[in-house]
């Protein structure tokens, strides 16, 4: 059940995940339904938590991890910036539903946002040779700013929406990294 309403919410209108949609394209029954989740508002209390332990969390770990492997700060820039600006568009059907509607712990949100800015941290301390700025807490929390907002663009536009003309998502990822690069390089 939760497949096929992540399957209809990828479909762009979250209006599509009733649960008469879901029963059928799951061919689960009501009563499964309504033992497993109680609600239509249940269901999407099923699936942010799904969204962001088994995509988000993963996707975003496994990115860092690739990240922290690149030899030079520019590439764990670019590694790190591909991972997060991707699954953003990849998900944005997802990701605008629940910006849309939060229900996430504030609390929650702190602790994401301090695993993001501590394994920026980490890619910074590996490439210190490389950084101009002296205080790299404060360096990788701006860093992880300008991550967000590219993220938030991205999850909510596409790419040439942004300005009107045509322009890649991988023309983001490389303008995200040379800027992020360009602020900590340069003093």
């Amino acid at each position: 059940m939760l497949d096929a309403a992540e399957r209809l919410l990828k479909g762009g209108d979250s209006r599509q995940v009733t649960l008469e949609n879901v029963v059928k394209l799951s061919g689960a029954s009501t009563g499964s339904f309504y033992a497993r989740f109680g609600s239509v508002e249940g269901l999407f209390e099923a699936l942010k938590v799904r969204y962001r332990e088994a995509i988000y969390q993963t996707t975003i770990v496994e990115g860092l991890e690739k990240a922290l492997q690149e030899p030079d700060l520019r590439g764990s820039l670019h590694q790190g910036f591909k991972v997060v600006i991707e699954l953003a568009h990849r998900e944005r059907n997802a990701i605008s539903y629940f910006i849309a509607h939060p229900a996430i712990d504030r609390a929650e949100q702190l602790e994401q946002r301090k695993f993001i800015v501590g394994s920026m941290h980490k890619i910074l301390q590996q490439h210190r040779g490389e950084v101009a700025r002296k205080d790299l807490r404060r360096a990788s929390e701006n860093i992880s700013r300008i991550a967000y907002a590219v993220w938030m663009q991205v999850a909510l536009q596409e790419p040439s929406e942004f300005m009107g003309r045509k322009t890649s998502l991988s023309s983001v990822i490389d303008i995200t990294t040379e800027m992020a690069y360009a602020y900590l390089t340069t003093e």
